[in-house]
């Protein structure tokens, strides 16, 4: 199982959190991105290809990083959600402000156990069920993006 509850737990996910100072509004959050990270925003965004801005650090030779984005708080939960699917889990649950990822070899009932744990409720569960992965095929032209 995968818990997110901050932008700081989005890293290993390839979202590197640098400064809140970048943003002339005080309103978002200066990331770097891995190739991973880029993979995860992308897919959140629908956006293949995306271009990012310029990367400012250089991070390590085993993960570059590859460009540099701004998000806002409000995106911690869809971005956490993306990052999840991505990497292994097979479903996610938003939890209030949180998101569980749910791995294969976890318990089926371990959504409820959190619940229960955290006395939350889950407000919705995410899990790659469209005709096409992440999207649906358009019925009529055949399209996928």
């Amino acid at each position: 199982m995968k818990i997110i509850s901050s932008f700081r737990e989005l890293e290993p996910f390839g979202l590197i959190i640098l400064t809140g100072e970048a943003c002339g509004l005080g309103y978002r959050i200066l990331f770097d991105v891995t190739a991973a990270g880029k993979k995860v925003v992308e897919k959140c965004f629908g956006i293949p290809n995306m271009t990012f801005a310029e990367a400012w650090n250089r991070g390590t030779a085993e993960t570059p990083h590859v460009g540099s984005i701004m998000l806002s708080q409000e995106m911690l939960v869809p971005i956490a959600v993306f990052a999840c699917l991505e990497n292994g889990c097979t479903e996610a649950y938003r939890m209030d402000d949180f998101v569980i990822g749910i791995e294969l070899g976890d318990p089926a009932d371990k959504a409820v156990q959190m619940e229960q744990l955290y006395r939350v409720q889950r407000v919705r569960r995410f899990r790659y069920a469209g005709t096409a992965g992440d999207r649906n095929v358009h019925q009529m032209t055949g399209r996928i993006e």
